[in-house]
């Protein structure tokens, strides 16, 4: 009986049967990752257009229900969808076979353009399997993989599992470099290096045969970017499963100094555009291969105290000192949330600490999801100025003079102020567009980035599903570009208590947090506080509760702040001590 391909796609039953069949286990639409070990969920369903599909966030598989099918069989899409509508494999006699290589090459020039790279994929003993050409066509590069049957060469990727490249020199070497792409690993072996790729790019490492490498000495090098590491990250744990183990290690290519999106070409590029010999090159590649990383868990530790050491792995300070001491908040890879009611301060907490950030020659960003920036670098001036006066028009109009002068003396200041400043104040931003804005800065080299407040964005589907994705999307981006980002947020009530449980979202805002901070506002109120100056007592009407700090031992403390009226700034008063209650022997 025949299937309609469409309804296929947009029947939910049927995408998650094929996800249940690789192993998920669904709560809602969210699942953890059936392709790779997963302790959270971080893959999900959702509906587009009418097309249920399937994305998984940590390792970024994704498809409707004939990718997941493929995936699982092994096939292409074309032939599981074929199977699916009951449609037959169309047969060899009818498949374009070409006679020899030749003949592929000038149908490809006629019909694709020119051939500008030929890498050919072969068995151990150097039988060519297949051929993937790089083409330049009209609209830029283009990849074309010819394989080898019993008619002739066809056109496509030849059947799963597809062998590594250089197979011959891997088979017989000790040690192998893995690289992304045939270019990358040309290049590695023109200097005598043994070096590897799978076929088909970086997205299907799993297609391909890696049992080649077992219990060999294997170093990956990742292109500079999101989708290198991921690349690399499929394949160290595609390698954890071999018998005996490879022995893994892993270079950070921004040891390197390799710009965004730069591999191993560029690497030795740099090195050919200053007329470095063959010899030269050739050490220069050893001395950065010798910078990889051995992937034990003592390894790791030891590279991060490494990184500690040379200032790589450090935690941005506050403008606050117990908050910094308490929380240790801003390590590379965190998310903060910081918390609030309405009329708390938060806003004004944050753009105080951005700005602080900024004059610490740190690279930073915010995203004001509120009113534009005009209306924010208002509050600025008020900020830097000491003058809260310029947020209101109708002072502003009787003391044009003075705020001329203002305006003027911090000009410089508001300028490049503005430069970290993005808002929006005509759409609302969907959470996923948050999410592609946080990689953006992250990619610019943002140390910290902003969102206030994320709560403005629109959510849209399973708020369970949405806000697990955006957790764990910003924290991979934190976690790639070892920046952090501070999320400001509400809680689920305009009137709230300071607890974990109230926090606006689903748990997901709570589970990916490193510290969450809770700014309460409330009538002025006398506490006894631990200040640099000793214990004292001091009247405040702000209170900042340290709800979640996994980096620091803050957890559970209560901060004192003021609010400033006159430059709409907080100062933090110190430590808030519990009082001793006196022992009554009459009780």
């Amino acid at each position: 009986m025949k299937v309609d391909k469409n309804e296929l796609r947009r029947d939910r039953t049927a995408l998650v049967a094929a996800l249940e069949q690789a192993g998920a286990q669904f709560k809602g639409n969210a699942c953890r990752c059936p392709f790779h070990p997963d302790k959270t969920p971080s893959g999900g369903i959702y509906e587009k257009e009418g097309v249920w599909k399937y994305k998984c966030l940590a390792c970024g598989v994704g498809g409707d229900v004939f990718d997941m099918r493929s995936r699982l069989s092994g096939s292409t899409v074309a032939q599981v969808m074929r199977e699916a509508v009951g449609i037959p494999e169309r047969p060899r006699s009818q498949v374009q076979a070409f006679a020899n290589m030749q003949a592929v090459r000038d149908w490809l020039k006629t019909k694709v353009g020119d051939i500008v790279g030929e890498y050919p994929y072969t068995t151990p003993g150097g039988d060519v399997v297949q051929v993937v050409f790089r083409c330049a066509g009209k609209d830029g590069k283009t990849f074309r993989p010819v394989h080898l049957t019993d008619a002739g060469y066809v056109l496509g990727a030849c059947p799963t599992p597809r062998p590594l490249y250089n197979l011959p020199k891997v088979t017989q070497g000790e040690t192998v470099v893995v690289v992304e792409g045939e270019k990358c690993s040309d290049i590695l072996a023109r200097y005598g290096f043994t070096a590897t790729t799978s076929p088909a790019g970086a997205k299907n490492a799993r297609h391909a045969d890696w049992t080649p490498l077992a219990g060999k000495a294997v170093t990956l090098w990742p292109d500079n970017d999101s989708e290198g590491r991921r690349y690399m990250a499929d394949v160290e744990q595609i390698l954890e499963g071999l018998s005996p183990a490879p022995r893994v290690s892993i270079l950070d290519p921004a040891s390197l100094d390799l710009g965004d999106g730069e591999d191993v070409a560029d690497f030795a590029g740099q090195l050919e555009v200053l007329n470095k010999t063959d010899a030269e090159i050739t050490g220069a590649l050893a001395e950065a291969l010798k910078k990889a990383n051995l992937r034990t868990v003592a390894g790791e530790l030891a590279q991060r105290m490494v990184d500690i050491s040379a200032g790589r792995y450090t935690c941005i300070e506050w403008p606050w000192d117990s908050v910094n001491r308490l929380t240790r908040a801003l390590l590379p890879g965190t998310v903060t949330l910081l918390v609030g009611n309405p009329g708390a301060s938060k806003s004004f907490m944050a753009l105080q600490a951005f700005s602080f950030w900024h004059e610490q020659g740190l690279r930073v960003s915010l995203y004001e999801a509120e009113e534009d920036k005009v209306f924010h670098l208002t509050r600025v001036l008020a900020q830097k100025s000491g003058q809260a006066n310029v947020t209101d028009p109708a002072w502003v109009k009787d003391n044009a003079e003075l705020v001329g002068r203002t305006v003027s003396e911090h000009k410089g200041f508001l300028d490049s102020v503005g430069r970290m400043l993005h808002a929006n104040a005509e759409t609302q931003p969907t959470l996923a567009q948050l999410s592609e804005w946080v990689t953006q800065q992250a990619k610019s080299g943002c140390r910290i980035i902003g969102i206030d407040p994320v709560t403005a964005a629109e959510r849209g589907g399973d708020p369970w599903v949405v806000d697990s994705k955006f957790l764990q999307a910003i924290k991979r981006t934190a976690t790639d570009y070892r920046c952090s980002v501070v999320l400001v947020t509400h809680p689920v009530k305009s009137v709230s208590y300071p607890d974990l449980s109230q926090v606006a979202g689903s748990a997901a805002y709570q589970r990916f947090s490193q510290t969450i901070l809770w700014l309460e506002s409330h009538d002025l109120k006398t506490s006894k506080v631990k200040a640099c100056v000793g214990t004292t007592k001091t009247e405040h009407d702000r209170t900042l509760h340290i709800l979640k700090a996994r980096n620091g031992k803050g957890m559970g403390f209560k901060l004192a702040f003021e609010f400033d009226s006159e430059s709409l700034t907080l100062d933090e008063l110190g430590v808030i001590v519990k009082e001793r209650r006196l022992c009554n022997h009459n009780d």
